[in-house]
């Protein structure tokens, strides 16, 4: 079972603006709940915390544009045409033209701060312990109280970690509950402060919530936070101090704390990757041994589903059902038989980096588990029929530029759905795997490549696994026959091949690709074929680019300058300009900020 927080309160941050017009009268009911009387018992205070977790799953997170922020300006996404025409907000995020009004980024900006004011109202009121809700001297009492105050810290600091990436850290921060007024007019924190506080977030929360098996032991608390998250997002966070951090400077990243937070949850023994690299994208085998943190969701068939010009509300919170649109918008081609939108798909800088044997096929199972592609897994159409490649992507437009156009198995089903955008499948955030390449670019850093070796070897090893839930799907492909044949990271080096080459119809290179002669090199690959579309790729290229120990650092950003001579072989669609760090580490500071917040400015993208 998953936990699916459906016990929510109305939180007041969504409804802060009142009336300028209103007769001088109480209408307040003394007797009614309101937010000084109603958290007074543990039930109700835990659903404060509840409800800070439902901001996740608003129409600004993931229940459809933060998989988009995420992912859409890496070099492993490329927009459609479907985007372009339908759904500009996130076609402009691909091209790199994304203005302050868009839209996408406006509702994200929003709920995540109403996920900072939710979470700092749980740990307001979970310090007052009103009424003595919590018996602090009882030890189930403090068990439980720690770990809700560990869920809050823990959710509080991931808003900040999510708002510093995308928009900077020159943006207002909050520790207390606003009551509106002139606070709603705060200015930007001093450079560094952000990071600070999210540093202290992460820890603290590390140090209150229990590991894994002590939360999951109760099937009605699997999928909350535990300490592996925590140290997770902590480690995530030193990595990345360069992006995060606006008082640091390239090379500031902080390897050797990473190192033991992610240790930690190495020795813990609370993880373990899955038989199948297809489990993490499934939404049967959600919240499984390799999870480290996923945004819950649950297929809502008695709700109108997501609509905000019908529901009035574009951030969905109620009326989602909690449902997640990552299927109808990210996943199978936009035909008949796959009842699906299709608006950004994988690039085929990303196709092209998978390992292949002397006659050009992949070798790497992990393409064919998470991408709709050239002699790969099947797709059971509206039809009836399971469809290969060649047939899903038939007929019209998709003769004209099949085997350049692929789509994104991972948080799909493998089968129509007559109503894709009402999924339930759960939104990866962080996973072991992840951990453990993590712990080997921080073995590498602090010199010692003989770890990182054997960590790379731990995830490469699990791709060649001979898959055990087999459906028609994958039947007939070699990795559910036996096991796969890519090779150790040893020999990977010993041959040195050129990986991420794209070359046009006339034979000019687009993307030179990158020879993995380097164990730095062989990690950069590894996080990309077995992390694609999960939302760190641009996080990583960033990271990259400020640490001043690699070689490569200078050039790190190439595909991201070559991205638009790519979307045009690969779609024929025009628009995308070059990628220019100093304009598009950030996103714009929405209009509606700076236009009702006179204290605010724009930053480097404004």
């Amino acid at each position: 079972m998953k936990t699916k927080y459906s016990n929510f309160l109305v939180i007041a941050a969504v409804a802060l603006s009142a009336s300028a017009c209103r007769p001088d009268m109480d209408y307040a009911n003394p007797q009614a709940p309101n937010d000084q009387n109603y958290y007074s018992t543990k039930e109700h205070l835990t659903y404060a915390v509840n409800g800070a977790y439902n901001i996740l799953q608003r129409g600004g997170g993931w229940a459809r544009c933060m998989p988009f922020v995420l992912n859409a300006r890496s070099d492993e996404y490329v927009f459609t045409s479907g985007a372009a025409a339908g759904e500009p907000a996130s076609a402009n995020m691909s091209a790199y033209t994304i203005s302050a009004d868009n839209e996408f980024l406006t509702l994200a900006y929003r709920d995540f701060y109403v996920l900072q004011y939710a979470a700092n109202l749980a740990i307001t009121k979970l310090k007052e312990n009103q009424g003595n809700a919590f018996n602090l001297s009882n030890a189930a009492d403090k068990a439980l109280y720690d770990r809700l105050m560990g869920e809050a810290y823990f959710l509080r600091g991931l808003s900040r970690f999510y708002i510093t990436f995308n928009w900077g850290d020159k943006v207002p921060d909050r520790d207390y509950v606003t009551t509106g007024g002139s606070d709603l007019t705060k200015g930007p924190a001093q450079p560094g402060e952000i990071y600070q506080k999210m540093i202290s977030d992460f820890s603290t929360a590390a140090n209150l919530l229990p590991v894994r098996s002590l939360v999951y032991s109760n099937s009605n608390d699997i999928g909350r936070a535990t300490k592996g998250s925590a140290l997770a997002f902590l480690a995530k966070a030193y990595m990345a101090r360069p992006i995060l951090d606006g008082s640091a400077s390239a090379g500031s990243a902080e390897w050797g704390k990473a190192k033991i937070a992610l240790k930690q949850i190495i020795d813990s023994g609370e993880y373990q990757l899955t038989n199948d690299y297809r489990s993490n994208g499934a939404e049967a085998t959600e919240n499984n041994s390799e999870s480290i943190f996923e945004v819950q969701f649950s297929q809502s068939l008695d709700t109108n589903g997501y609509n905000p010009v019908a529901n009035g509300d574009e951030g969905g919170w109620t009326i989602t059902g909690q449902n997640n649109w990552r299927q109808i918008e990210l996943t199978s081609p936009n035909s008949a038989e796959s009842g699906r939108w299709w608006n950004g798909m994988p690039s085929v800088a990303i196709y092209n980096e998978f390992e292949r044997d002397s006659s050009g096929k992949i070798i790497d199972p992990r393409a064919y588990q998470g991408m709709w592609i050239p002699n790969g897994a099947k797709f059971l159409g509206k039809s009836g029929n399971w469809l290969t490649y060649n047939q899903l992507f038939s007929g019209g437009v998709f003769d004209q530029w099949r085997n350049k156009w692929f789509a994104t198995r991972k948080y799909g089903e493998d089968h129509f759905v007559s109503d894709a955008s009402r999924s339930g499948n759960n939104d990866r955030l962080l996973r072991y795997a992840d951990v453990l390449l993590m712990y080997a670019e921080c073995a590498v850093e602090t010199g010692d490549n003989a770890t990182a070796l054997q960590y790379i070897n731990i995830v490469r090893n699990r791709a060649n696994n001979r898959m055990q839930n087999v459906t028609p799907a994958d039947a007939d492909l070699f990795y559910a026959t036996g096991r796969g044949a890519l090779p150790t990271a040893e020999q990977v080096l010993a041959s040195a091949p050129v990986l991420g080459r794209v070359i046009d119809d006339a034979g000019n290179v687009i993307v030179p690709g990158t020879q993995i002669n380097s164990i730095r090199r062989l990690i950069k690959h590894e996080y990309s074929v077995e992390l694609y579309w999960e939302g760190w790729r641009f996080f990583n290229l960033m990271r990259w680019h400020n640490n001043t120990n690699d070689p490569d650092a200078a050039n790190i950003l190439d595909n991201l300058a070559k991205k638009k001579d790519i979307q045009i072989y690969q779609t024929g669609l025009t628009g995308t300009v070059p990628f220019n760090y100093s304009r598009h580490l950030r996103v714009p500071i929405p209009s509606q900020e700076l236009t009702t917040n006179p204290n605010m400015s724009g930053n480097s993208a404004n």
